[in-house]
């Protein structure tokens, strides 16, 4: 199913009154700072919205009484004392002032594009699901509301340290009276319900609108102790078993399954995809590279995009003579010797595309790459940053399948939307063409594009590690999107470059405070794997052994992997 894009413009005056309600857990501890964190970010949204607070845990009533909140201690629970969803969602949708009703959940700091988000689609529909991916941040101390730049600081925050969740994390929905006012009993808290909401608003023909691009949701990271089972009870508990129970024979879905998913409005209209074209000397000098790449991008199914070449030689008259007489609607950039790499940063600078793409002469994209590619993104209802593909050579006789199938069945874990980790590495150089890849634009400019002070191999890799490290999906699809030439022989020049290139690709990625606390242990494990694949490439025996003491020497550092509950 491929899901419509709904462009949504950041510069409203909100008007529209909503009621958000939410079940807090008792105001203890951590929890309680983030709690109040959350609820006083909820305030503080334009126009003011009512809150209703629901349940009897600790300090509940209190805190509606401090900001002046509504208050329903009467909520239904079951055996362990845990409120049920039936009871939440049916209190709410009788007590509410407002016909635009907002789940959240006690830990989500919303933020100013949130009302007028909501505002746009209600103008457009008059039913609807809204739901979207949450970002997830640690935060230890209480936000101070008084300060008038309270969301600009959180933001920066979030650039430099917070991680986009996974598409089946779902924190918030919002929805119109009197949808959704007749539920099961799903405990609250457990895994399951979240999952079932998307379902019974697809099975119902409701709009089911993915807002994760637009809406900042902030998750404030916290443990689980104020469960005696931990984690491990708030998703695999009885509780949680009995929440299953509910979706037996009901689909259970996420981000990627709703039916509309919101883009930013652009001022001006502006190209799908963004196609950048970087060119050395070697084309120039070298035959009819260029033109062939050029072409294959103007012989490609899908057309909406714009081709951005840039020059890397220094002489500009060439080049361009031949650009402005063959392709005139080319946007041509001289940019004399800054490399391959500048090259790419220098394109990115000026796309315009909602997607970029790069293609280096002599390789061409196959016919059907861009329709391809861009399709992922409609049919994962905008829940992609990235999608990847295999490649073929010109004589299709080296066989990538076997990477093909490493790569893959990573990418395709849970749901089917995984990231790139640090310890796949010997897959990624072995696998990994930059013209193969589809990126969502936005996330590579918001996080500073490729790293000039690497090869254009090694700052490709360095990219896709920093931007799976932060949470982008991806997908990879089996069939080939470009041809690419044959892969060169190593020699042991070009082995020592990745060697040296490898140690500092797992340096900058396990330094990243984006990485989980529970992939940090693996480190070592990273170096080893990667040491070893290098040692199997090589002859030389005095490099070979180099290489099989760097391996022992990260394998006797290596910790047990523990996964705690």
């Amino acid at each position: 199913m491929t899901a419509t894009p709904l462009s949504i413009s950041p510069h409203i005056q909100p008007t529209l009154t909503i009621t958000i309600f939410a079940v807090p857990k008792p105001f203890r501890g951590q929890i309680g700072i983030i709690q109040r964190n959350a609820i006083q970010s909820w305030t503080k949204l334009q126009p003011q919205p009512e809150i209703i607070l629901l349940g009897t845990d600790q300090g509940t009533q209190e805190t509606a009484i401090e900001f002046g909140l509504r208050y329903i201690p009467d909520i239904n629970v079951n055996a362990q004392g845990t409120p049920l969803l039936n009871s939440i969602f049916f209190q709410a949708s009788q007590q509410a002032t407002h016909r635009i009703l907002t789940y959240v959940n006690s830990d989500i700091i919303l933020t100013r594009d949130f009302i007028p988000t909501v505002q746009q689609v209600v103008s457009q529909y008059p039913q609807f699901l809204i739901l979207g991916r949450r970002w997830n941040l640690d935060i230890t101390d209480s936000i101070d509301y008084n300060n008038p730049n309270w969301e600009q600081n959180l933001r920066d925050r979030l650039h430099q340290a917070g991680t986009f969740s996974g598409v089946g994390a779902l924190d918030y929905f919002v929805f119109p009276k009197p949808l959704f006012s007749q539920l099961p009993e799903f405990a609250i808290g457990r895994a399951g319900w979240d999952n079932w909401m998307v379902g019974e608003g697809l099975k119902q023909n409701i709009p089911v609108i993915n807002a994760s691009q637009i809406i900042t949701a902030i998750h404030q990271n916290h443990d689980y102790h104020h469960l005696p089972g931990h984690r491990l009870e708030a998703f695999q508990g009885t509780e949680a078993q009995h929440n299953q129970i509910f979706l037996q024979n009901h689909f259970a879905g996420n981000s990627a399954d709703a039916t509309i998913y919101l883009t930013p409005l652009s001022a001006n209209p502006t190209p799908k995809v963004s196609v950048i074209i970087p060119t050395t000397c070697v084309e120039t000098r070298h035959g009819t590279s260029l033109p062939t790449t050029i072409d294959s991008v103007y012989q490609q199914t899908f057309t909406d995009f714009e081709i951005i070449v840039v020059d890397d030689n220094n002489s500009i008259g060439e080049m361009r003579s031949l650009l402005t007489r063959e392709y005139p609607l080319i946007r041509y950039i001289h940019q004399p010797s800054s490399g391959i790499v500048a090259a790419y940063n220098q394109g990115l600078e000026v796309a315009e595309g909602e997607f970029i793409t790069f293609l280096h002469p002599p390789e061409v994209f196959l016919p059907n790459k861009l329709a391809q590619q861009v399709a992922c993104f409609e049919q994962k209802a905008g829940s992609l940053e990235m999608v990847f593909s295999s490649w073929k050579t010109p004589s299709s006789f080296w066989n990538h399948n076997i990477n093909l199938l490493a790569f893959g069945s990573v990418l395709q874990g849970r749901e089917g939307l995984h990231g790139v980790h640090g310890w796949m590495l010997p897959t990624l150089w072995q696998f990994i063409r930059t013209s193969t890849i589809l990126f969502r634009r936005s996330w590579v400019q918001r996080y500073g594009g490729f790293n000039p002070q690497l090869s254009e191999q090694a700052a490709i890799l360095d990219l896709l590690l920093n931007l799976s490290s932060r949470g982008a999906a991806a997908v990879c699809l089996e069939q080939p999107t470009i041809c690419s030439l044959e892969p060169k022989p190593l020699t042991v020049e070009k082995i020592n470059l990745i060697a040296a290139e490898s140690e500092q690709l797992l340096q900058n990625y396990f330094s990243r405070p984006t990485v989980k606390p529970w992939m940090r242990p693996l480190d070592c494990l990273a170096y080893t794997q990667t040491f070893q694949w290098l040692a199997s490439l090589i002859s030389d025996e005095p490099q070979k052994a180099k290489f099989i003491h760097c391996y022992h020497r990260y394998f006797h550092q290596t910790q047990p992997f523990r996964v705690n509950a």
